[in-house]
């Protein structure tokens, strides 16, 4: 690549990016341009920070996104023949930014993992993709814990207090960040693939037990039921609360005629939820890393044109 420049993501590359990841990630980052389109109605997403670079022909070759919480970045990128160039234009945000330290994360074993040790990130955590494959016959219902109820979620409602319950149940997580209302908003409700039916909630009384939010399709990857977000509270953690909203979420999705259903986990989780996943039958599909290298001023590279 001779010469590229560096400019804002806009609403006519989106299916041009769409065709970088799945350049650069294959099954493991499906993507199709409405989702990208999407972003564009994505209050919590800041459109200095979606990035993309471009030929003499302002065709998108490369694409970055940053996001800056506190002293750290997270990267996120898609551009299969320009990697080091990418990675220099989003460490120069990222320090733009203010933030101390970056991110990125991909799938084990792709190529991008060399370059990014030989530019001095590490690996420091793993996450797996987990699936289960069921055949025409529906999956057994769960036994329900004494006290709890599992109903579908009411849009608005239920909006408050399940947003409170999953904040409170992902405290104690690994590198946990509290958003706000409207992020969290954005990034669930606001969904494409947003259907209240597939969002179960376990009460107890009139309290968030925990939650399953769950989605027909991964965006821009059919074919697979997701389990998006999986939470229950301390409170009620151990008493066979989340093995009955995954059993139920599994049912659900076999009855829109999904055979395969796919979450992502933390695979140091200490709250237990790896082996939940394992006892009702999940099997680990492929792990992801997150790899993290600190910033200094002096690495900085000349900017292309922002």
């Amino acid at each position: 690549m001779s010469s590229f420049r560096v400019r804002q993501l806009r609403e006519d590359d989106a299916d041009g990016v769409a065709r970088l990841f799945v350049e650069a990630w294959g099954e493991s980052r499906q993507m199709n341009g409405d989702e990208i389109r999407e972003w564009f109605h994505n209050d919590s997403l800041h459109p200095e920070n979606l990035l993309v670079l471009v030929d003499e022909d302002d065709r998108a070759v490369g694409y970055f996104d940053v996001w800056h919480e506190g002293d750290s970045a997270d990267l996120d990128m898609a551009s299969p023949a320009l990697w080091d160039e990418t990675l220099d234009h989003a460490e120069n945000r990222a320090r733009a930014l203010g933030a101390k330290r970056v991110r990125t994360y991909f799938v084990e074993g792709h190529d991008l993992g060399e370059r990014v040790a030989a530019r001095g990130y590490r690996a420091i955590r793993g996450s797996w993709t987990m699936e289960i494959v069921f055949g025409v016959e529906a999956p057994a219902e769960p036994v329900i814990p004494d006290g709890i109820e599992l109903r579908p979620y009411r849009d608005p409602q239920d909006e408050q207090a399940v947003f409170v319950a999953l904040q409170e149940a992902f405290a104690d997580h690994w590198d946990f960040h509290p958003v706000s209302l409207e992020t969290w908003r954005d990034f669930n409700v606001r969904q494409r693939a947003f259907d209240p039916d597939l969002w179960l909630i376990a009460w107890s009384g009139d309290e968030v037990a925990g939650a399953s939010l769950n989605y027909a399709e991964r965006p821009g990857d059919p074919g697979y039921g997701w389990v998006g977000t999986l939470g229950v509270r301390g409170a009620w953690r151990r008493r066979g609360v989340g093995e009955a909203l995954l059993r139920r979420s599994f049912a659900a999705l076999h009855a829109r005629g999904l055979r395969r259903v796919r979450l992502s986990v933390d695979a140091e989780s200490t709250t237990g939820a790896t082996r939940l996943y394992e006892r009702v039958g999940m099997t680990v599909l492929r792990q992801s890393n997150t790899w993290e290298r600190a910033l200094a001023d002096a690495d900085r590279v000349a900017p292309g044109e922002l």
